[in-house]
């Protein structure tokens, strides 16, 4: 029988974690691809030639291609990278492509349980690096920042039959819309988020408050307010053995404090939330954040996790203990602040509802919310 010559993104996730893709050849534009491409646990060689480049002068770019190695073409829709696939095959070449292209990587989710009992289960999109955790105990569960897409959310805590009584929002999101009151609205959940990020909203909620303590089944969720990346970023302990921290802290950066447009401000805040608001916490707590920069994050189990302690062991910022120093790395480590950013803020605001294609363009690309690190 004959090797099909397209592979599900299901299928390609479970060959990028084996460190199986090897070689990724990407027909899309110079700009899509610099600012956004796949990466994997280990590295993974890619040649970018633009389709209308590639098309008609196929031969003259042979030589660039692996004979030892398979080939995975990709492109935005998955068709023009098929095309190519069947082509390569055709001259020899073991191709195969990603169906549905970037369009369908993007939209790909996995689900790992970090624990059992309570059972915590992380949903990782694995082209973007946003991830939601769902805890379930006694039947009913609680979601932590939930991404757009909410049926694969829903879907889950039925399997679990369980009830989602409670959503959270750590904090006002800038890279990607929430799923939150979209969870709300269609199971009866209430709907959480802290009244300062949600200043100017186009609707109503259920403020967070520093210090309260909010129980589910056998659980117990401790608020924390820990501003920095927004002013009303808040973290939740659970039962004080895990720490959901949003943006705050990630395995591989801390959250950026700029995008709100106030570095200075912000970065006061996020200096004395790491500091004195987690400084007093336990180093062996667990860490589960929103979001990843990279598939290397993951772990053997493809969770994404750490402890506080190995937080303060790797993080740059973590080894600054003054300000003014604090403040001038903060500045030095800033990415790209997209005006997208600014749109999906409204939209998470209920000050925009703009229809799906728009949702999807204004979530395409890598995922920003962090610093870079060195």
């Amino acid at each position: 029988m004959q090797q099909s010559v397209t592979v599900t993104s299901q299928e390609f996730k479970k060959k990028l974690d084996a460190g199986e893709i090897r070689f990724i050849f990407d027909l899309r534009n110079r700009e899509d691809f610099s600012g956004w491409r796949i990466e994997g646990r280990t590295e993974v060689e890619a040649l970018n030639i633009p389709q209308e480049e590639f098309v008609g002068e196929e031969d003259s770019h042979l030589a660039k291609f692996p004979k030892d190695r398979q080939i995975v073409t990709i492109c935005a829709h998955g068709d023009s990278s098929k095309y190519t696939a069947e082509l390569l095959r055709a001259k020899g070449y073991d191709a195969i492509t990603l169906q549905g292209g970037m369009d369908a990587w993007s939209d790909f989710y996995e689900t790992h349980t970090v624990s059992d009992r309570p059972a915590i289960y992380q949903i990782y999109r694995s082209a973007r690096g946003c991830i939601t955790h769902v805890i379930v105990s006694e039947g009913e569960a609680v979601v932590i920042d939930a991404v757009r897409h909410t049926d694969q959310i829903i879907d889950l805590a039925v399997a679990a039959k369980a009830k989602i009584t409670k959503v959270f929002d750590t904090h006002l999101q800038a890279d990607h819309i929430s799923g939150g009151r979209e969870i709300a609205r269609r199971t009866g959940a209430t709907y959480h988020i802290h009244p300062v990020d949600a200043a100017g909203a186009a609707y109503s909620f259920v403020p967070l408050k520093d210090g309260e303590r909010i129980t589910f089944g056998k659980c117990t969720l401790d608020v924390i307010h820990s501003p920095g990346h927004t002013p009303g970023s808040t973290s939740f302990l659970l039962d004080g053995k895990v720490l959901f921290t949003g943006d705050t802290i990630m395995k591989a950066s801390i959250g950026r404090p700029d995008l709100g447009g106030m570095a200075d401000d912000w970065a006061k805040l996020l200096f004395e939330t790491l500091f004195t608001r987690f400084g007093k916490l336990e180093g062996s707590i667990v860490i589960l954040p929103t979001h990843a920069f990279s598939l290397k994050e993951q772990d053997k189990d493809g969770i994404v996790r750490m402890t506080l302690d190995e937080a303060r062991t790797n993080s740059d910022l973590y080894q600054i203990k003054e300000f003014p120093a604090f403040l001038g790395h903060i500045k030095a480590s800033l990415m790209e602040n997209p005006q997208r950013y600014q749109d999906i803020r409204k939209v998470n605001l209920g000050q925009l509802d703009p229809d799906e294609a728009k949702r999807k363009e204004l979530e395409i690309g890598k995922n920003l919310c962090g610093m870079a690190k060195d």
